[in-house]
């Protein structure tokens, strides 16, 4: 330490006495205090607040401490003054001295100097020192350990989840059959329309065909439309990952609908990870920070240390959070919002697809090929050509196509199609919750918007839009938005229309005005609102939606609506409405309602028109599912193409991980399967429906639901892989875990063992867990799962009572059977 100039030297006056400086979370540190005659007590400030954490200075005779305002409290050795905020404060002669190298302050100074509170106990010579917010070195454990138990976590979720490893069965058998019936009229005898899918699993594929059928007076053709089409995924194929043959929709830059077959590299569903971005905070001296991405730590800074992070970059929104703490104890929360456009690819990627046949619209034959290549984490230049045949002849068009990224501020995507098509969409991001969306383009009909305008002519469209997230609380609205739109030939203007939004938790509002040259109404002026209002029947609250619309235009208003929805239930939901517009001497009435009752989804309504015809609508759907061993799966929403799990979830009774006689099921066990949730029957079967197929999708009990808190999935990290239009059988055996207990002890030279932390490592997983001493000494762990394990004293709780254990570690192995659900360790003893 400097020496200290111009300080008051030690007078007979005082005493020197040894004490034991506290604060919560530091190991307790012994100083040589002064004390004077009248009892007070003056402490060596480098050495408290070198305790404490801070990052203390000298200039010249100044002695610097940070505050948590930003700024830095101040002793002028040469005049005696403490300053902490603006104005100086004198010390009286008693209340700073020297002693040796040593610069002394009144406790009740320091105190001040440190934004603390300090208590004194004489009878056990201790001087504790808080304040609100926690001390810079406080601050730092409390992030190390959080950084232990995140990055633990994460460990473990790494070995116990290897995705990607995942195996994928080509499997075949099971089948499922989406179907629904539709009437059009009140007499369903004059045409009734039957339309079902019907798809299958074979060899790991999925094989899908469906059919319409017309029945009725009024029907035409009573087969109205067929589909086969067979569509394979191969996980991690790195240059050939899907085909499908047969009805199938192409892609490139427009999708369309051919008999033929596509072939690409593409995923079936795109990983969200695209790239990398590295994250540098710009800090003061004595700054450290964390970065966040959900509850995963990427990165943190060391002491003196300032490395970039690297950062996943994602598709669409990547939230990263950076958490900052300074040198006086400010923690500081920033994040940021990172934008890129869906069809980014990761750097050096390259992605095609090549397809064509027969086409059902618009054409009579088109093939095409299309290429992706990311040339950086944030540019992605693809390009591609069309080839088809219609009426007019055969012609060949190629495209080329840009998408980009600045980061956090904007993103941009580009088509180019030469004489048919040029379009640019750019989204702006100035700041969190505010977000702008401009798009525009230049085509030939058919590539643009819908139009009336029948010549072949070449059009332009545009569109603007502004998104206001309002974050203040009691804010009326919760979001606003603003946008305008228009659209003409080349060198006209057909139609343009402004609008005006704002949404609020009980409903919206909405104005907007339309021009339109292209038809008799060419100016409109209208309103819509929506609103939420409780009524309580009973002991129910219900929320029925109140809604109505205005429109004004040349000669008054031109029309006029309301309508109310409400749901009398969890599944069904009625909706009556009333629409007058001038020029009908009746207002159009409608009533419709809609209901799911067990497997099957029903909606009716009715129409009463303005010219006096009256009308209605049924329909009714379902799905069922069937796996190979039989079981039926029924829903009213699932659909061929996806996927199902199904199984048992036991007691492994015997640690074989076989469902077998004498293992017990579990009931009313609730099921993660990915995003879907389930619960086991009384018999302690599950069943899922509605997965992606081929993706890994992991596999959990929720612990916090399951009726014996003891329990625990045998294995650590569950993967499956759904085979499409298949249920999977997939068994999930729990197992009953158990609680380890112990005991550090300590030699009288060593100052504590409360607050010791415990290592426990599993040898198998390679993850350790920590728990901490209780102040006699006790520890233990609930929930521990059978395995090997090996306990020890954490190093840092060593090093900072400077002592050693005995022993330094332990092996101990958690049984999977018995009766026994508590596991005793021998005590452990620390000594110097």
């Amino acid at each position: 330490m400097l020496p200290v100039s111009g300080a008051a030297q030690v007078t007979t006056a005082y005493e020197e006495g040894i004490v034991e400086v506290v604060a919560e979370r530091l190991p307790p540190l012994p100083l040589v205090v002064l004390v004077d005659s009248a009892g007070s007590v003056l402490l060596p400030v480098e050495h408290v607040t070198y305790y404490l954490g801070f990052v203390t200075s000298w200039d010249g005779s100044v002695f610097n401490v940070p505050t948590t305002g930003g700024g830095s409290a101040r002793i002028d050795t040469a005049s005696n003054t403490l300053t902490v905020g603006s104005s100086p404060v004198q010390l009286a002669p008693a209340e700073i001295v020297k002693h040796g190298p040593l610069l002394y302050l009144r406790a009740s100074r320091v105190a001040e100097l440190l934004e603390a509170r300090i208590d004194i106990d004489f009878a056990t010579l201790t001087v504790a020192i808080t304040r609100d917010n926690l001390f810079p070195a406080q601050l730092r454990i409390v992030a190390e350990q959080r950084r232990a138990v995140v990055l633990a976590r994460q460990r473990h979720l790494e070995r116990g989840l290897d995705l990607q490893s995942a195996p994928y069965p080509s499997a075949s058998g099971g089948a499922i059959v989406d179907w629904d019936i539709a009437t059009y009229n009140i007499d369903p005898t004059r045409l009734t329309t039957i339309r079902t899918f019907t798809g299958a699993a074979l060899f790991g594929g999925d094989l899908t065909g469906g059919l319409a059928v017309d029945a009725g007076y009024d029907a035409g053709d009573h087969i109205r439309d067929t589909t086969l089409r067979y569509h394979r995924v191969i996980p991690g194929g790195r240059y050939f990952t899907q085909f499908s043959v047969g009805d199938v929709h192409t892609t490139g830059l427009l999708t369309r609908f051919v008999r033929g077959a596509e072939f690409s590299n593409r995923p079936f569903l795109r990983s969200a990870e695209l790239s990398e971005v590295l994250v540098q905070p710009d800090l003061p001296a004595g700054w450290e920070y964390e970065v966040f991405q959900g509850n995963q730590l990427l990165g943190y800074s060391d002491v003196g240390s300032f490395d970039p992070v690297s950062v996943p970059l994602r598709a669409g929104t990547t939230p990263v959070q950076v958490r900052m703490y300074g040198p006086a104890g400010e923690e500081v929360v920033t994040t940021l919002l990172y934008q890129t456009p869906v069809s980014l690819l990761q750097r050096d990627d390259i992605e095609y697809s090549i397809g064509g046949g027969e086409c059902f619209f618009s054409c009579d034959a088109f093939a095409h090929a299309d290429v992706r290549y990311g040339a950086t984490s944030l540019f992605t230049v693809g390009g591609g050509i069309e080839v088809f045949r219609d009426s007019v002849g055969s012609r060949i068009r190629p495209y080329f196509v840009y998408s980009m990224a600045s980061g956090v501020r904007a993103t941009a995507e580009l088509t180019y199609m030469p004489f048919e098509l040029y379009s640019a969409n750019v989204a702006l991001f100035p700041r969190n919750g505010s977000r702008a969306n401009l798009r525009g383009s230049i085509s030939r009909p058919g590539f643009g918007p819908i139009t009336l305008v029948s010549h072949n002519r070449m059009r332009w469209d545009a569109e603007g839009f502004w998104d206001e997230t309002i974050e203040r609380h009691g804010s009326r609205f919760s979001q606003l938005r603003f946008g305008a739109s228009a659209s003409g030939g080349l060198g006209d203007l057909d139609r343009w229309r402004v609008s005006s939004l704002g949404s609020f938790s009980r409903g919206f509002v909405e104005a907007r005005y339309d021009h339109d040259n292209d038809v008799a109404r060419a100016h409109l002026l209208s309103g819509r609102a929506a609103i939420y209002v409780p009524v309580r029947i009973r002991s129910r609250t219900l929320r029925p939606l109140i809604n109505g619309a205005i429109g004004v235009g040349d000669n008054g208003v031109r029309l006029a609506e309301t309508g109310l929805s409400i749901q009398p239930r969890t599944n069904a939901v009625i909706t009556a409405g009333v629409q007058w517009q001038r020029g009908y001497s009746r207002p159009t009435l409608s009533l419709g309602y809609s209901a799911r009752t067990g497997s099957v989804k029903s909606a009716l309504r009715a129409v009463s028109s303005a010219s006096g015809v009256a009308s209605s609508s049924f329909r009714v759907s379902g799905s069922t599912a069937f796996a190979r061993d039989g079981s039926v799966t029924t829903q009213p929403m699932a659909r061929t193409g996806y996927a199902g799990l199904h199984g048992v979830v036991f007691v492994d009774q015997d640690a074989d991980g076989v469902f077998s006689a004498g293992d017990e099921t579990v009931s009313d066990a609730h099921i993660i399967v990915g995003s879907y949730r389930t619960a086991t029957d009384e018999n302690g079967r599950f069943r899922v429906w509605g997965m992606h197929p081929y993706e890994p999708v992991p596999v959990a009990i929720d612990s916090a639901r399951t009726p014996d808190p003891s329990l625990i999935t045998s294995r650590s990290g569950m993967v499956v892989r759904p085979t499409p239009n298949m249920a999977r059988r997939f068994d999930i055996p729990l197992t009953r875990t158990r609680e380890l207990i112990g005991t550090v002890t300590a030699s009288p030279e060593v100052a504590t063992v409360a607050g010791i932390t415990i290592e426990i490592t599993d040898l198998d997983a390679g993850t350790t867990v920590t728990t901490a001493t209780f102040s006699d000494g006790l520890f233990y762990v609930s929930r521990i799962r059978p395995g090997r394990y090996r306990v020890s004293v954490s190093p840092a709780s060593l090093d900072a009572l400077g002592a050693g254990a005995e022993p330094q570690s332990m092996d101990v192995i958690i049984p999977a059977t018995g009766d026994d659900l508590v596991v005793e360790l021998p005590p452990v003893r620390l000594h110097r």
